[in-house]
């Protein structure tokens, strides 16, 4: 998935091996999470306050799966996160965000599965 950005900075991009999770963990990389972005020539800084979350549309209640800090050159956060056991089965929205500077981030429409179930 990828998300717009403004004028020539760099859109985030997110990669998701598959949108139907279990209760375990989820593997999530995501590149360009940026402070701000400086298309007129300034550098890009990595974010300092960056949240991944999944909120499950049956409760609207976003549940915090890590504070990552973005790392190399593309201000990459990738890694295994956690999923609840206690998550509600059916659709979700994950979310990676950025929260300083101009903000950046992008959010992925997922399924939450009962365990085993696909």
């Amino acid at each position: 998935m990828q998300s717009g950005a403004a004028a020539s900075c760099a859109g985030t991009s997110t990669d998701l091996g598959d949108s139907d999770l279990h209760p375990g963990t989820v593997d999530l990389h995501v590149d360009w999470l940026s402070r701000d972005c400086e298309d007129g020539g300034g550098a890009f800084r990595a974010s300092d306050d960056v949240t991944v979350t999944i909120t499950p549309e049956s409760t609207g209640d976003p549940v915090l799966l890590g504070r990552p800090t973005p790392q190399g050159e593309q201000f990459t956060v990738a890694g295994r996160f956690d999923l609840p056991d206690a998550l509600p089965v059916g659709d979700a929205v994950l979310d990676v965000s950025s929260h300083d500077g101009d903000g950046s981030g992008a959010s992925l429409p997922v399924t939450i599965s009962a365990d085993g179930a696909r």
